[in-house]
């Protein structure tokens, strides 16, 4: 007589099947966490790329004024770029005790006239919209000593060194853009800028 049938055994997996699932799940992390890595680190690499281009192109602007041009009595305003790139004038505001004016003119009666004074003459340019390459600089007034305005011009030298006060705003070429308070009184410039993400339009922007 036959014997009967036995029972199947279930399959049992060898150790070795686990250890090679085992080494798969390892190299699975352990390749995962390289890409990671990898990819943090050349996104590293392109921030500091960008920042090292963004610093090459930085402009930073300054005002610059005198009453001495090679020999002439006449009192100049000029915005001068001291950056490394070429800075984007999109606003331009000139203060008078916290007031600002949008021409010369408007100044210039404001602060150093009196009711006997008729005319006076001064050079402007504008400023907004100008492009200012690195190392370059803008004369936006002029004012020439003659024996007509004799005390106007004074006046106005005694408040250009003291008393006035500018505000820009300006980009680099890629568009990063700063306000900055410019100050007579403050040795021409300051270092302070404030990183805005566009520039602002200015109540009274100075026109020339």
């Amino acid at each position: 007589m036959s014997d009967p049938l036995q029972p199947i055994e279930p399959y049992r997996r060898h150790w070795i099947e686990y250890a090679a699932t085992l080494v798969g799940l390892v190299v699975a992390v352990i390749s995962l966490w390289v890409a990671i890595a990898t990819e943090r680190a050349n996104q590293k690499m392109v921030d500091a790329n960008y920042r090292m281009v963004a610093a090459a192109s930085w402009p930073f602007l300054q005002i610059d004024s005198g009453n001495d041009d090679n020999g002439t009595n006449r009192i100049t305003l000029e915005l001068q770029n001291a950056g490394v790139g070429p800075a984007k004038v999109q606003s331009f505001e000139v203060f008078w005790r916290g007031k600002a004016y949008t021409s010369s003119a408007a100044l210039l009666r404001a602060c150093c006239t009196n009711d006997k004074t008729t005319t006076f003459q001064t050079g402007t340019l504008p400023v907004l919209g100008v492009v200012l390459r690195a190392g370059d600089q803008r004369q936006f007034f002029r004012f020439d000593l003659t024996p007509d305005n004799k005390d106007i011009w004074k006046a106005f030298d005694r408040v250009r060194q003291r008393e006035l006060s500018y505000r820009a705003c300006y980009c680099s070429v890629f568009d990063e853009c700063w306000i900055s308070p410019l100050s007579s009184a403050q040795s021409r410039h300051t270092l302070e800028v404030q990183p805005v993400k566009a520039c602002p339009t200015p109540v009274a922007p100075w026109e020339q």
